[in-house]
């Protein structure tokens, strides 16, 4: 780095040094504010009910939507101004084009990354669910206790969104209207064909120990499909590197010795 670099990054930390130092000291309550009347002023109702409905899968219920947007903006705008000192001593602002949008949208990603992280889990953890809620209301549980104990038993964030379900059930809302908004949080549709037929037992007094026996039997049949289709997609993409690993150098080291005896036979 020459010494012009040296000199303009030093004036610009000059000038950049308090701005960031009353950012950091400014209070958490007030820096939510601020971020949140962002979210609301630069990001439409329709937008910010849609990152609602993402948190809401990823299970982050503590941070609001309006809050969200305005972090994005706050990432892109306060790279921008924190590099406009740069662009006085001659940083290319191709830099300020390129890193701002990725600011902006690196938040979306990481939520979209952890939605699929937690889908995937939630999945994951259906089928050993319906075995242990079906087991428990077979053994005489009420469904409240069956739910506690298959969740305690199976963990992570299915347990999670459980828990809050039967917590929104004892401060006064309905079983069904607890679980469908469970399904609907969760936005997992094996979640939702096993919360259908919770409420269509809970509401018409059907035996529900026999139905969820039923669908745990279904549950097990559909993943043990998934993993021979699993091991099916894994089998051709093993193809290609048991080609260029395994086999072709095996085909060099049996014919490389017939190669040079010929070679050395016709005089090349």
């Amino acid at each position: 780095m020459d010494t012009a670099s040296i000199a303009a990054l030093l004036a610009a930390g000059a000038v950049v040094t308090p701005a960031l130092a009353k950012t950091i000291t400014m209070d958490k309550d007030k820096m939510r504010e601020v971020l949140c009347r962002t979210g609301v002023k630069l990001v439409s109702e329709e937008e910010r009910g849609e990152i609602g409905r993402k948190l809401a899968e990823a299970g982050l219920h503590n941070i609001s939507p309006d809050w969200f947007a305005g972090l994005r903006w706050a990432l892109a705008g306060g790279f921008a101004a924190l590099c406009l000192p740069l662009l006085l001593f001659g940083l290319d602002f191709f830099w300020v084009v390129f890193f701002a949008p990725v600011l902006y949208f690196l938040p979306g990603v990481w939520l979209n990354s952890r939605i699929s992280k937690r889908k995937s889990q939630i999945r994951l953890s259906l089928a050993d669910f319906s075995v242990l809620f079906s087991t428990a209301l077979s053994a005489g549980a009420d469904i409240v206790l069956a739910l506690e104990e298959a969740a305690r038993c199976v963990g992570g964030p299915l347990a999670e969104e459980v828990d809050r379900a039967l917590r929104e059930y004892r401060t006064g809302q309905s079983m069904s209207d607890a679980l469908i908004s469970m399904a609907d949080r969760c936005n997992v549709d094996e979640l939702r064909s096993l919360v259908r037929v919770v409420v269509q037992s809970y509401r018409y007094g059907a035996p529900l120990a026999e139905s969820m026996h039923s669908h745990a039997e279904q549950m097990r049949t559909v993943r043990r499909f998934e993993v021979m289709e699993a091991a099916g997609k894994l089998t051709v993409t093993m193809v290609i590197p048991v080609l260029l690993f395994m086999l072709l150098p095996s085909m060099l080291v049996l014919f490389y010795p017939a190669i040079v005896q010929l070679m050395e036979a016709f005089g090349m």
